[in-house]
């Protein structure tokens, strides 16, 4: 006798099935692809990936295999490096963990959790990320045709499930690098009903810069001077998943990371005159800052019937950044009317809070069609900028606190997946977005359409729209990720940020060997936010909001994709050729500026070899446009009519010119090109254990791109004359030569 069984995914993640007899046939139900698996005793795993079938564009799935073959810096596996490989996907500074997909910004990409929405996955600034790739089963990358499910954001939708307990075995890992060292654990609590899996990632730099430095101390203490300093970063996962029976499973998934930096120093005279005061004195100065996200999420999943599924979720989101330094300054004896003491302390921290529910159905009423409809909850408590700075010598004090704002976010959607023709396929949804904040009230009506016309079974063209709204934004002036860059919510100062995406594609596979796509796609984004031009001379008691201004971008571009994913040589070549552009009328004059992150052509080209079954090569190759600057190419002098208030200085050049800018991000640096190498050497050990050691190297042939741009004034003498003359000479800086790693990693 045959068996039917139809399985019903939400995301990606698939649900957990005991035993099935060998006879059985499964038909899967989601919206990759409509494929009958001949099981036989097997257990039942992840989804493949069909890009000729679905009709879904722009999306790209990513396995931990894949992503652990990229050489990265540090030997560090990263999630945002792999997604920095695609098309359409501008990556900003050399080495950070930066994405602007098709034309947005950093702030515009959705990071979920197991489908719980995460702020700031990064470390260092961006160096790495905050994804613990031991604790990654799958990544699912969205960048265009949304599904009705996911909304908040504008431009990408990056979706990790993370890897859920065996309930049958016991498995980990140990792995350790230049920079950070992990643990990963998981199997049954209750055999067959309830399991576990435990990742634990933590940098461990700090371990050596603090004996270090207590050696450089002990040679510098006799000169009066000691210095402090420490950098760690975290990462913890936790998956618990507990069968039910008949009532479904429940899911516990938590994750908790945080980046902690402290520098400080000491001076005083070591051999003080006694018979002058001033001689003897102290200064000391503290630096820390503290940035993290934390998450918890309960889930029930329920099936109802043969082909009902319900996921009830119930979850807590925090990140928050903190910032403080303090000063202290003395001179003379204490206790002595010469005696002079004076102490500071300025603090800085922002955060925001999210309480969501979510109740998601997945309805499949036959193989070729599936519906897909719930509401989304979600209570914020923004804290945007919370500044204190006092003084104990004078008494000095100020204090400015931004009052949390408390929002409210609940978005109901539906979408359908059908197929009317053999040779078509339409995916159709809707997503109503309410924002209610500060007694005001935003909706937005989001519909999303992609269809797939099948010319063959390994042909297909395409065609998709998407709106998404977005109403919390991450606005920086810096071109790396910083913790002092706050998350506000949208007031009655801005309108919601708005995205409107069409594209067009061509695809074709051969046997899921080789797979070629090609995507035109074009987006317009209104209501954007950028910072004033001179917002900096503001004074400390403006607001956030008189700091910023509205306008409009625009982008367009095609993506070209080619794998090729069989024999001992794989390969992935990602071509992107992007034009975006912003218009804000208080930037520029008015007038339309390329972003800048406009990398007009991009190029990546990845390649892994399997020499033999111990021994794997890897190599990855980027060439990409130049990002954009903005640099003054004139100067001149001060009149009395532009700065009456400001004396002029002579002999100082840089005190008495103005620099004249023509126009915001004028200058392109030169091309960015980029090759990294790495070589895994496997063991296979008689007990079941498997060690690799990894060695990279990146940026192999030590390419010194230059990410920023600085001005400097030069004096110089006249051929033949004492007459002193200035030039502008303009250096360009680079972050990364080529950087040696090695890391080793045990699974058990």
């Amino acid at each position: 006798m045959k068996h039917t069984v139809f399985l019903l995914f939400l995301s990606l993640a698939a649900s957990t099935f005991g035993q099935i007899p060998a006879d059985t046939s499964v038909v899967r139900a989601d919206s990759t692809t409509i494929e009958e698996i001949n099981l036989g005793s097997a257990l039942i795993v992840g989804k493949r990936q069909n890009k000729v079938q679905s009709p879904l564009m722009g999306v790209s799935y990513l396995r931990p295999e894949y992503i652990k073959s990229i050489p990265t810096m540090f030997g560090e596996a990263d999630v945002i490096k792999a997604l920095q490989m695609q098309p359409g996907v501008s990556v900003g500074i050399d080495g950070f963990a930066g994405m602007m997909v098709r034309g947005g910004n950093d702030d515009q990409n959705l990071f979920l959790i197991d489908g719980n929405p995460v702020y700031q996955m990064n470390h260092a600034g961006g160096l790495f990320s905050a994804y613990n790739v031991e604790a990654v089963r799958d990544v699912a990358f969205y960048k265009s045709s949304f599904p009705s499910r996911y909304g908040g954001r504008l431009s990408s939708v990056v979706d990790i499930i993370t890897k859920p307990g065996d309930m049958e075995r016991y498995a980990g890992s140990f792995g350790v690098g230049l920079t950070s060292a992990n643990i990963n654990v998981g199997g049954p609590i209750v055999k067959g009903r309830t399991a576990f899996h435990f990742s634990l990632r933590r940098s461990w730099l700090d371990l050596l810069t603090t004996p270090a430095l207590a050696l450089a101390n002990s040679e510098t203490k006799a000169d009066g001077e000691k210095n402090t300093g420490s950098y760690i970063f975290h990462d913890i996962n936790l998956h618990l998943s507990h069968r039910l029976g008949d009532l479904g499973t429940l899911a516990f998934v938590g994750y908790a990371g945080q980046d902690r930096l402290a520098v400080g120093g000491e001076y005083w005279n070591p051999n003080p005159s006694s018979s002058h005061h001033y001689d003897e004195f102290y200064d000391k100065i503290d630096m820390s800052m503290r940035w993290g996200n934390m998450l918890g999420a309960l889930k029930w999943q329920l099936p109802v019937g043969d082909r009902w599924l319900h996921n009830l979720t119930l979850s807590y989101t925090r990140y928050g950044s903190k910032y403080r330094i303090d000063t202290e300054f003395s001179q003379g004896k204490p206790g002595t009317a010469a005696y002079e003491r004076e102490k500071s302390r300025k603090e800085m921290h922002n955060g925001i809070d999210d309480i969501g529910l979510r109740s998601q159905w997945l309805w499949t009423p036959r193989p070729t069609a599936n519906v897909r409809f719930g509401i989304d909850y979600m209570h914020h408590r923004f804290t945007p900028e919370q500044r204190r700075e006092a003084s104990e010598n004078p008494l000095i004090g100020f204090a400015r606190n931004e009052k949390p704002i408390h929002a409210h976010d609940i978005s109901p959607y539906a979408d359908v997946e059908v197929q009317p023709r053999e040779w078509l396929k339409i995916n159709a949804g809707l997503r109503l977005s309410d924002f209610y904040v500060k007694s005001k009230n935003y909706f937005c009506v989001e519909p999303r359409l992609a269809a797939n016309f099948l010319l063959t079974p390994s042909v297909s063209l395409k065609a998709g729209y998407a709106r998404m709204s977005q109403y919390v934004q991450q606005v920086s002036d810096t071109y790396i990720s910083m913790p002092t860059d706050y998350w506000m919510p949208i007031t009655d100062h801005f309108s919601p940020l708005v995205g409107d995406q069409v594209s067009v594609g061509a695809y074709y596979t051969r046997e899921n060997k080789w797979n070629f796509s090609l995507e035109a796609w074009y987006k317009h984004m209104n209501h954007l936010l950028e910072y004033r031009e001179g917002h900096a001379a503001l004074s400390l008691t403006s607001s956030w909001t008189d700091k910023l201004t509205a306008g409009k971008g625009e982008a367009y571009g095609l993506d070209l994709q080619i794998e090729k994913n069989f024999g001992r040589l794989a390969g992935y070549l990602g071509y992107g050729w992007l034009w975006t552009e912003r218009t804000f009328p208080e930037i520029n004059g008015g007038r339309p500026f390329p972003s800048k992150y406009d990398n007009r052509h991009k190029l990546n080209v990845a390649l892994s070899y399997r020499a033999s079954r111990r021994v794997e090569l890897n190599a990855s190759w980027t060439l990409m446009s130049g990002n954009l600057v903005t640099l003054a190419f004139a100067d001149y002098e001060y009149t009395e009519n532009i700065t009456p208030d400001i004396p002029k200085y002579p002999s100082d050049r840089d005190q008495t010119q103005l620099n004249y800018i023509s126009a915001k991000n004028n200058y392109r640096l030169p091309p960015y090109h980029r090759l990294d190498v790495g070589i895994n050497f496997h063991r296979f050990h008689k007990s079941g254990r498997r060690s690799t050691w990894n060695i990279s190297l990146y940026n192999a042939y030590s390419r010194m791109n230059p990410v920023v741009v600085r001005k400097k004034e030069e004096r110089f003498n006249l051929p033949g004359s004492s007459e002193q003359r200035y030039r502008t000479r303009y250096q360009k800086l680079s972050f990364f030569p080529v950087i040696p790693s090695v890391s080793y990693t045990l699974k058990f």
